[in-house]
């Protein structure tokens, strides 16, 4: 398949900025349906700079201390005049998605030919300015990894080359980026936020106070510049700017309804992602992108309380064993959610259309990779073979059935019975899908032939499965200096962002990309507040 017929197919699904400034128009007026502005400050706070008795003042002030804040916070300290920096944290202790990451970060040799990779990916998501800081960002990231205290010989490294597939072998450019990550099998090497943290908390300049929620931004009213915050009940004043880096909305349900359209989900990480610093965003004029985006979402094996998932990982890798049915009893999408199968099964001649499988969040459908929109509950209902082959990881539970996360019955009757979904459904269901195994093709949603087995030899299970993600992506929309525009595209003074708080990921994401872009765009906003 060509590049150009990639390209093509690819920018017709892509928002346009339109789109954007309608989105984030919504965000902040339609406050009861989208739920950003408009909301009531704590404790009688003011977000009127004229209302405000400083309790305390810092040159920059950082939001949040996952990957993306401590890297603003720790630039700052390493490569400041000696400016003070306050890092506040909302829970305890870090608790978004920086601290249980597997730490895979984007890299580049060259930042051109990463950019021309990154423009296939986005298309007209994200301007090209953003896209080029990102990677620029990306041809530092080895040597500042190794300048901040991670040793070469903790680091994995999956360097760039033509023979390269990555995500998307389909595209000649995916050679152009490579990755790198810490070797987990070595007690002695340090987590990338680890790293950082032992940096930040070391620093004479860094002032890091956990417990710390940010309620709201403080803004003057005339020029509409940010000159500090409202935290944990005190107002700090920031002399040259914040820097917003407080994650996603994962865990915020009612927002992952509104921009998403799904229902019952759950994140793999932290639960402190709640949007917090969306809100306080858009109360001060920010403008919003990509607010659909994220690595999200899969549907994901629980146990049958619904209260926890049985790994990251299981559900990639042993949905061949079975099929996936709604409440309906029907499958209704292509059900293995196979991102690790994918991989070896795509080819550099294979035409982007045609593949399915699940990429980060997005899934093969009428010939695009979009994000789903999944039912809050499904069912991975599998056989006595597929239990035995790998349908349930065997070093969780030997019994997932007495250990409560699956149900089982002799007959598909009874099964059916047990999760409530119509019996003659279910059946006529797996008649269909065993057809489909003999014949070698899954004529409905066209599963690769080697995913798909029969359900057949008694007796049968069902596990509950629930919509999974990662992390959501939108949020304000940054220049290519970090600085948070409003929604005429001009830089609201003293207000940055960095990571997966309005990242540049708007369709298609690589993965490791969310991690390169929190240390590139902390770097990054660190270095033009240095600049004010």
């Amino acid at each position: 398949m060509k590049q150009g017929v990639h390209n093509e197919n690819h920018l017709s699904f892509a928002p346009s900025r339109r789109n954007f400034l309608k989105g984030a128009g919504l965000a902040v007026a339609g406050s009861a349906v989208f739920g950003l502005a408009g909301c009531a400050s704590k404790q009688g706070a003011s977000s009127d700079a004229s209302q405000v008795a400083w309790d305390d003042e810092y040159d920059v002030i950082v939001v949040g201390a996952g990957i993306a804040g401590l890297s603003a916070a720790v630039t700052v300290a390493r490569e400041g005049k000696g400016e003070t920096c306050l890092l506040i944290e909302k829970d305890a202790m870090p608790n978004g998605n920086s601290p249980f990451c597997a730490g895979y970060m984007l890299y580049a040799d060259d930042a051109d030919a990463a950019l021309e990779y990154l423009k296939w990916l986005t298309g007209d998501c994200t301007p090209e300015p953003v896209l080029k800081a990102y990677a620029d960002g990306l041809k530092e990231n080895i040597e500042w990894s190794k300048s901040i205290g991670i040793k070469e010989e903790w680091m994995i490294i999956d360097a760039p080359g033509a023979d390269k597939t990555y995500e998307y072998p389909e595209s000649h450019l995916s050679g152009n980026i490579g990755m790198w990550h810490h070797d987990t099998k070595n007690p002695e090497a340090k987590h990338l936020h680890k790293a950082l943290l032992d940096l930040a908390q070391e620093s004479d300049t860094i002032t890091y106070k956990t417990s710390c929620p940010l309620d709201s931004l403080v803004q003057d009213p005339a020029t509409k510049e940010i000159l500090g915050v409202y935290a944990n009940k005190k107002y700090y004043r920031a002399k040259k700017g914040v820097v917003m880096c407080c994650g996603g909305f994962e865990s915020n349900q009612e927002m992952l309804f509104d921009y998403t359209g799904v229902a019952g989900a759950f994140p793999y990480a932290g639960n402190a992602n709640t949007g917090d610093g969306h809100k306080a965003c858009a109360k001060i004029g920010a403008d919003f992108w990509h607010m659909h985006a994220g690595a999200s979402y899969w549907l994901s094996c629980r146990n049958r309380d619904n209260t926890k998932f049985i790994s990251v990982v299981f559900s990639f890798t042993t949905k061949q064993y079975g099929i996936t049915v709604g409440t309906n009893g029907r499958r209704f999408y292509q059900d293995y959610d196979g991102a690790c199968l994918l991989y070896n099964q795509t080819s550099p001649e294979s035409d982007l259309r045609a593949n399915v499988g699940y990429r980060h969040g997005i899934t093969q459908f009428g010939g695009e990779w979009t994000h789903l929109p999944l039912p809050s509950k499904a069912w991975f209902v599998f056989d006595a073979k597929g239990l035995v082959d790998g349908a349930f990881p065997a070093d969780i539970s030997t019994d997932p059935v007495a250990d409560g996360w699956a149900y089982t019955a002799a007959t598909l009757q009874d099964l059916a019975a047990q999760i409530d979904v119509p019996v003659e459904e279910l059946q006529k269901t797996v008649e269909t899908w065993n057809g489909f195994c003999d014949n070698g093709e899954d004529v409905a949603f066209f599963r690769p032939a080697d995913t798909m087995q029969k359900i057949l030899e008694p007796p049968f299970y069902a596990m509950r499965c629930a919509p999974a993600l990662l992390n959501t992506d939108g949020g304000p929309v940054r220049s290519p200096k970090a600085e948070i525009l409003d929604p005429d595209g001009v830089p609201i003074k003293g207000l940055y962002s960095a990571g997966e708080f309005g990242s540049v990921w708007g369709h298609k994401y690589n993965g490791a990309g969310n991690v390169a872009e929190c240390t590139s765009f902390g770097r990054i906003a660190a270095r033009s507040l240095i600049a004010e």
